[in-house]
């Protein structure tokens, strides 16, 4: 049964929060609502001694909790406030919790790997509490602002090649009579197709020598030109300025690495050692070795310069 200090009170006011407390010793409720009460920055204070009652109660609040205190072990319970985590993370992703324990190791190690997951070591300090609490309250604001924006980008990022997809298979279907496309038609179909992808790219920038080599396949292998839609968007959103089981670096220019598309496609990249962008130069569909060293050599200042 909580114990509520108020009625339902408004925790989006400005400074002020609602903070649940789940421990099974009196005296933590004692000493922690006491330190709580006496803080104006603190709207509403409930107490759970147990962790079945607390996550029902979670469960049917209208208003989510701005942190919960949660304690490690619980006597004749058969659950830690550690095994409860994943029930509590599935309807509040981001809602801090601090876990309260004499006790530390491995496991509270592990259960801080959940986001917005912090610790604060028992015996409890009432001044140390205090400043930590609203410090973890800070610092998952931020965490929770960013990944909320990551998960809209990826969102975005996934829509766009859907978008790209979608595309290519419209006039995949449309060229298979040839014929009967208009070259005007091609062109604008080419030109949105890389519109789209250039508004996925994030750390990739493409040099018209690229996006030339893509129009030939666009007109000539859909299979293929997928498959390098689907390297280069790999390519953007990985950390790949390192070489790797698919990368590898070009020893004829400096700063070029060559990303393998599939057993003998390869496209060819710049990669800036002061910004760590990428500029796209080149795909090669054919392991054309020779062929791409001398366009490499031959073109490298237009290409070696800081993104």
């Amino acid at each position: 049964m909580a114990e509520k200090r108020d009625k339902m009170g408004p925790s989006d006011i400005e400074n002020r929060v609602f903070i649940l407390l789940v421990d099974d010793e009196p005296r933590i409720h004692e000493m922690i609502g006491g330190i709580f009460n006496q803080s104006d920055r603190i709207a509403r204070f409930d107490s759970y001694y147990d962790p079945l009652s607390f996550l029902e109660s979670l469960n049917q609040m209208e208003m989510a909790p701005d942190m919960v205190l949660l304690d490690v072990h619980f006597e004749n319970s058969g659950l830690t406030g550690i095994d409860i985590l994943p029930f509590i993370r599935e309807k509040h992703p981001y809602l801090p919790i601090v876990l309260l324990t004499g006790m530390e190791g491995k496991e509270i190690e592990d259960a801080q790997d959940f986001e917005c997951t912090y610790f604060i070591p028992k015996p409890v300090n009432p001044d140390h509490l205090l400043r930590m609490v609203f410090f973890y309250l800070g610092k998952a604001q931020k965490s929770g602002s960013r990944i909320e924006k990551l998960s809209r980008d990826l969102d975005e990022h996934k829509a766009l090649l859907d978008v790209i997809e979608e595309e290519l298979s419209v006039y995949e279907k449309a060229s298979n009579d040839m014929s009967s496309i208009p070259s005007n038609r091609e062109s604008k179909a080419f030109e949105r197709v890389m519109e789209v992808l250039l508004s996925v790219l994030k750390t990739c920038d493409m040099a018209s020598s690229f996006s030339q080599d893509l129009k030939k396949l666009f007109t000539s292998d859909f299979k293929l030109l997928k498959r390098v839609v689907g390297a280069v968007t790999d390519l953007d959103s990985e950390d790949m300025s390192k070489p790797g089981a698919n990368i590898h670096k070009y020893y004829g220019v400096d700063h070029v690495f060559s990303f393998r598309v599939s057993k003998k496609a390869r496209l060819f990249f710049y990669l800036s050692p002061k910004t760590r962008k990428r500029k796209l130069l080149r795909f090669d569909p054919e392991h054309d070795t020779k062929g791409m060293d001398k366009w490499l050599k031959a073109n490298a200042r237009t290409y070696e310069t800081d993104l």
